[in-house]
């Protein structure tokens, strides 16, 4: 890949970042990261592996932070392929406002980025390839239609992930879990939620059976369990 090109100005945090208490630390370096490598037109490129590793953090932390800084209005999506993702930082008409003004825009924004944006079609075409896959995979009956189903599978998309890596995780849940106390957990919230990443990478272990006592073999209750998703 092409060498990430930098509009370096310094270490320096805007007043409006610094001063928000709703971003740790980490989220506020990773922002200043993705603004300072948006200098062209074509915006932010870099992958989440190599921001995971300028700011030596693990790709979960990178991406869990880019989710939360487009939903806040920092950063959004400019575009994505399939395979690369174009990220544009908000960070100057931020800079411009007062702190009152900062609180209403965010809203604004946020608003801007989830409901009423409307879904390309390549999202959309994914999206159904998805959902069908998963039905097919594990015997249920959920809609691509669903905005709460839709919802998930984009954030994902938004973060880099393809189809391919859907429908790993879709086998490997489904090896794992269909057929025991953890099959109620094939569904697109558990799936392709914030442990996305994790169950991607994850090993195909023995489905966890409960005992006549009602707990879970691994030691865990099902309200545990239920608390862990």
């Amino acid at each position: 890949m092409e060498e990430n090109k930098r509009d370096f100005k310094g270490v320096w945090i805007a007043r409006e970042v610094w001063l928000d208490r709703r971003l740790n630390a980490l989220e506020k370096v990773i922002l200043m990261e993705i603004d300072s490598l948006d200098s062209t037109e074509r915006g932010c490129y870099a992958s989440n592996k190599y921001i995971a590793d300028f700011c030596q953090c693990s790709e979960t932390k990178v991406s869990t932070a880019i989710s939360k800084l487009v939903t806040m209005g920092y950063l959004y999506v400019k575009s994505f392929d399939g395979r690369q993702r174009e990220l544009k930082s908000r960070l100057s008409n931020f800079e411009r406002q007062t702190n009152k003004n900062l609180k209403a825009d965010s809203q604004n924004l946020k608003e801007s980025n989830t409901s009423n944006k409307p879904i390309n079609n390549t999202d959309k075409n994914i999206i159904a390839a998805v959902v069908e896959y998963l039905n097919e995979k594990s015997g249920t009956n959920y809609r691509a239609s669903s905005k709460s189903t839709a919802r998930h599978i984009e954030a994902r998309l938004h973060e880099g992930y393809t189809l391919q890596d859907f429908k790993t995780v879709i086998d490997k849940k489904v090896a794992e879990w269909k057929g025991g106390e953890m099959e109620k957990y094939l569904r697109p919230e558990t799936l392709f939620g914030s442990k996305f990443e994790g169950y991607l990478n994850a090993r195909v272990t023995q489905q966890n059976r409960r005992g006549d006592n009602g707990v879970m073999m691994d030691g865990r209750t099902e309200d545990e369990l239920d608390a862990i998703f």
